[in-house]
């Protein structure tokens, strides 16, 4: 155990109040919208205290003059009508006996209500953090997705919110009541009989000795029993996201076997947690009984009258419950110290690519594309992805980006999304850098299709229409025509009310890939990025979509990364890369011409023999450009 989790094991009751000041401050800033029904909460509260402290001093009169003989007998009246001239009337016992019920359902409405508005807040309180927390995860920079698991980021939202949800029921709740039922309770008690109060919580303070014993092992369990709940959440959603790869390589068992240990561990943490707040309950109420011992034997000394016994036993059996409650409200308050510094850290990591105060919105585009000395690292330190990028895209025309894997293709594009800013070095559309305008209209003006087709579990029409959510039933069912997919939509059960499943699972991959041109199309963007849009279609597929793309291309900027001969020779200009350097731009006639790095990269990654077998003797396949 290192020197920081030891001295952390050792906070004391008040230290923990000082740790969460700061991070529940700050959860109660959420509260503000919603004050009234919290107010009324804590005051129900208070009124359930209260009342609660109340019921010695009721059991006291009720017992007094029932057992003292003050009404009559029930069987005496009926034998003695005369009696009922005599003495208490019927109308004051009966008032009597429903003393102790008025009483209990006072306090039970009180309960209730204290219990309903603090969950209704807590449970408002964190769908406003749920709703605000994914809206700042999903606004992230890929930096931040490349650093975080998403797992972890899953569990943020769902068991750390839940976890601060506590701090608003129980801890507020608890802390406001139970201490003025103790207050109260033992005010009362002193004031019916002060000797036998003394008596009775002369071991009170020995309760605090477990309080602290168990509240040190609770609050390391519940550090790990965060991280590890955070583990499993990542192994299920690994697994889930990857379960092709998973059953390819037959690894069902090994997964298994994490989710088997993750889970062991969250038990285990889990159990100690419980131990550590269950075994402080018997401990006090063993303690407290004790404590009802002596009070025994002081009835026994002094004589006490049945009625003022009963009030006073009824006293100290209502500070049980409370006492036992704050006894756990240490560990309680660790939980929601831990998931509610987590879930803040998230909402205060700035990101790493972020609009400008004074950025402005791109309407639209011509087109151009500018790269200007540009350098780019994924991370400090580490090697550049590209560098001294220095070449325009003219607009309208469509260009290829070819090299080896790692040369800085698939960079290029996400520098011009914006998904990076340039470690040094500026991109510029129509002239004006990226960084002055905001990401959204940036991207507003950009299509995409990457090789990785990535598709919603849902119906074919609402992936379609995801390209732009406004478009109507008819400009879907046409991007659909022109992406050469309408006829395969038809075919399957529901037509385009079709799901298709996770990720697009249940169609084939030239189906999921002439989708997500569909969905390109129907967003109509001036300026296309193709990260290998044709990659996963056969020939016949190839040839349909490399129409669409071109009737698609006319008058719009076009940029892909070609890894097939028909993109490159579709292409106005092709853009060498290697190891993050442009070697030369040139049309594929001019670089075979020219230049003996791109025939060789032509010669191994496009398979130029393989062409040549079908072309003429003597005629090069590069003829048409």
């Amino acid at each position: 155990m290192s020197n920081g989790e030891a001295a952390k094991e050792k906070l004391s009751f008040l230290q923990t109040l000082r740790e969460a000041s700061g991070p529940y401050r700050r959860l109660y800033s959420y509260v503000k919208p919603y004050k009234g029904r919290f107010i009324l909460g804590l005051s129900l509260g208070f009124a359930f205290g209260f009342v609660n402290s109340l019921i010695p001093l009721t059991v006291l009169q009720v017992s007094n003059f029932i057992f003292h003989g003050a009404a009559p007998n029930p069987s005496t009246i009926l034998t003695h009508h005369e009696m009922l001239s005599i003495g208490p009337k019927i109308n004051s016992i009966l008032w009597i006996c429903l003393a102790i019920p008025l009483i209990m359902t006072a306090r039970s409405l009180c309960s209730y209500g204290n219990a309903y508005y603090m969950n209704w807040v807590s449970n408002r309180v964190v769908t406003d953090i749920r709703n605000q927390l994914f809206s700042k995860i999903v606004r992230h920079s890929m930096e931040f997705f490349n650093k975080m698991r998403s797992g972890f980021l899953m569990s943020r939202i769902t068991n750390d919110t839940r976890g601060m949800q506590m701090a608003l029921t129980t801890v507020s709740s608890d802390i406001f009541k139970q201490p003025v039922t103790i207050v109260g309770g033992i005010i009362v008690l002193l004031m019916m009989d002060w000797k036998f109060t003394v008596v009775t919580l002369v071991l009170f303070p020995i309760c605090l000795v477990p309080i602290r014993v168990y509240g040190r092992r609770a609050r390391k369990a519940v550090q790990h029993e965060q991280e590890d709940m955070g583990e499993m959440v990542v192994t299920m959603q690994e697994t889930f996201a990857g379960i092709r790869v998973v059953k390819s390589f037959t690894r069902e068992e090994h997964q298994e076997e994490r989710f088997r240990h993750s889970n062991q561990l969250q038990f285990s943490n889990m159990m100690r947690m419980i131990i550590s707040m269950e075994a402080v309950g018997p401990l006090v109420e063993t303690i407290a009984a004790m404590g009802v011992g002596l009070a025994l034997l002081y009835v026994y000394a002094v004589n006490l009258s049945a009625g003022r016994f009963f009030g006073l036993i009824s006293g100290i059996f209502i500070l049980y419950e409370p006492i036992k409650t704050l006894s756990k409200i240490h560990i309680v308050m660790q939980r929601s110290i831990s998931a509610t510094t987590e879930v803040f850290r998230i909402l205060d990591l700035e990101p790493a690519v972020k609009d400008r105060p004074d950025a402005i919105a791109l309407r639209s585009t011509e087109g151009q594309i500018d790269f200007e000395r540009v350098i780019f690292r994924y991370a400090p330190g580490s090697p550049a992805a590209v560098q001294d990028l220095n070449f325009r895209i003219e607009p309208g025309k469509s260009y290829a980006l070819v090299g080896a894997s790692g040369a800085g293709k698939s960079t290029v594009l996400s520098l011009l999304l914006r998904l990076y800013d340039p470690t040094s070095g500026t991109v510029r559309i129509d002239g004006r850098d990226l960084r002055t305008l905001t990401q959204i209209s940036l991207r507003g003006q950009i299509g995409l299709v990457t090789q990785d087709t990535f598709l919603f579990h849902d119906t074919i029409f609402n992936n379609i229409q995801f390209g732009r959510l406004g478009a109507t039933p008819e400009e879907v069912y046409a991007a659909a025509r022109t992406a050469f997919a309408h006829d395969f939509i038809l075919a399957q059960p529901k037509g385009y009310e079709t799901v298709i499943g996770d990720k697009g699972c249940l169609l084939s991959g030239g189906q999921q890939q002439r989708l997500a041109i569909a969905r390109a199309l129907l967003k109509n963007a001036p300026i296309l990025l193709l990260d290998e849009a044709t990659s996963s279609l056969d020939s016949e597929s190839e040839k349909q979509i490399q129409q669409a793309l071109e009737r698609l291309s006319a008058g719009r900027t076009v940029i892909a990364i070609a890894h097939r001969l028909s993109t490159i020779l579709s292409a106005d200009q092709i853009v060498v890369m290697d190891e993050g350097h442009i070697k030369e731009i040139g049309t594929h006639r001019e670089l075979l011409e020219k230049s003996g790095y791109y025939r060789r990269l032509y010669d191994m990654q496009f398979h130029r023999h393989e062409e040549e077998k079908s072309a003429e003797p003597g005629v090069l396949v590069d003829a048409p450009v």
